[in-house]
């Protein structure tokens, strides 16, 4: 459902909280998930001085109409703090709380400090490249650690949360310029939280471009969801494919090799799909899904060393007892791979001198646009 609308000038002062810090907004991006609302707002002192950044989920009252959306929407809000409770990891970014207002409700969340992986690739596809094997088992590692931290989370009775992210994807994973990893968003996560808010419709959640085969076929999603997903991930930084990209196609060969159960199994992920209001390519996807093979596998990993080839034909198995079992597993893999020849310091290095490379070549294309146009425009990257 879309998210309801807010309409508010820059600057505006969301709410104070009991410190007397004022929250102002800043930027809207769009909606999360569940009809919520995404802000960028800036904390303010009691006396004014600006003290940096927060994200803010918000919900507010809606119409008469809406107000079981906003019912669900705000029941959302209040599980993703108490699930926040038992993510305290340096890779995932923070949840502060819930703040309620008369005209709306709001989930305050630390600010990235770096750009999402979405952004950075449109840095290196810049210079015509993508990120270095070693960059992307590294960046892998660390969010295998996070995961891990997630994925055991017991209650404080020792009871297993069962935490899926469910929405692994590139815009979940931040880089800043010094190298340090986050991972954002639990608020599609599936757990064992007693009075969690259960989907009414099963679907894929996040980029479907990054579901595992379970989740866009409709099965039963577990940690290991989480871990094919990161393989996505990793596999588009090191080369800009995607396993389950539809431009790669799905012959008439490779659905008629289906069984009619298997066929019976992707109409139905389609049918759900719809009536979740997916968007037609996710239909080219399901069948990507469904009829993807260990041939597939190797050809969109052709060329990588491996080090990067070995984990990731474990990670983008269809099924799920031949991948890895745990995010612990994995990260003790791809460490024992980096074998401490890349860090913090290497990734940071590489980042910044994609960045350089990426600055040269927008100004050279600049450069031969405006000769092309008889003009003498400059152009300077935006970042």
């Amino acid at each position: 459902m879309a998210a309801i609308e807010f309409k508010l000038p820059k600057g505006a002062i969301l709410f104070s909280d009991g410190d007397g810090v004022s929250y102002e907004f800043r930027e809207d991006l769009g909606e999360a998930h569940h009809g919520l609302s995404l802000f960028v707002a800036r904390r303010r002192s009691p006396e004014g001085h600006p003290e940096g950044k927060v994200l803010l989920k918000a919900v507010g009252l809606g119409n008469d109409p809406e107000w079981i959306r906003v019912a669900k929407a705000r029941a959302k809000l209040e599980e993703q703090v108490r699930l926040a409770t038992y993510l305290q990891h340096p890779g995932i970014l923070r949840v502060h709380g819930l703040h309620k207002t008369e005209a709306a409700w709001y989930v305050v969340t630390d600010h990235p400090t770096g750009q999402d992986l979405a952004e950075l690739l449109g840095i290196v596809q810049q210079c015509d490249r993508w990120f270095s094997p070693f960059f992307a088992v590294y960046v892998g590692a660390a969010v295998a650690s996070a995961l891990e931290h997630a994925h055991s989370a017991k209650n404080e009775k020792g009871h297993p949360l069962g935490i899926v992210h469910r929405a692994i994807d590139l815009s979940h994973f931040f880089v800043d310029w010094e190298g340090r990893v986050q991972v954002s968003d639990f608020g599609l996560a599936l757990s064992t939280l007693p009075g969690r808010v259960v989907s009414t419709v099963r679907r894929p959640k996040g980029d479907t471009y990054f579901a595992s085969p379970e989740m866009l076929l409709g099965g039963r999603v577990d940690a290991r969801s989480d871990l094919f997903a990161l393989g996505l991930v990793m596999l588009e930084m090191a080369t800009g494919k995607n396993l389950l990209d539809t431009d790669m196609g799905v012959s008439d060969a490779a659905k008629a090799a289906l069984s009619k159960r298997q066929v019976d199994r992707v109409k139905r992920a389609i049918k759900r799909a719809r009536l979740a209001g997916c968007g037609a390519a996710v239909e080219q996807t399901i069948w990507r899904a469904a009829t993807y093979t260990p041939e597939d596998v190797e050809a969109v990993m052709a060329g990588l060393p491996e080090m990067l080839r070995t984990p990731l034909s474990k990670l983008l198995q269809r099924s799920k007892a031949a991948r890895y079992q745990t995010a612990g597993e994995l990260e003790t893999d791809l460490r024992r791979w980096l074998g401490g020849q890349f860090g913090k310091s290497e990734a940071a290095a590489e980042l910044k001198r994609l960045k350089t490379q990426a600055g040269e070549a927008l100004i050279e294309q600049g450069l031969r646009r405006s000769r092309r146009r008889g003009q003498s425009m400059r152009h300077q990257p935006s970042w």
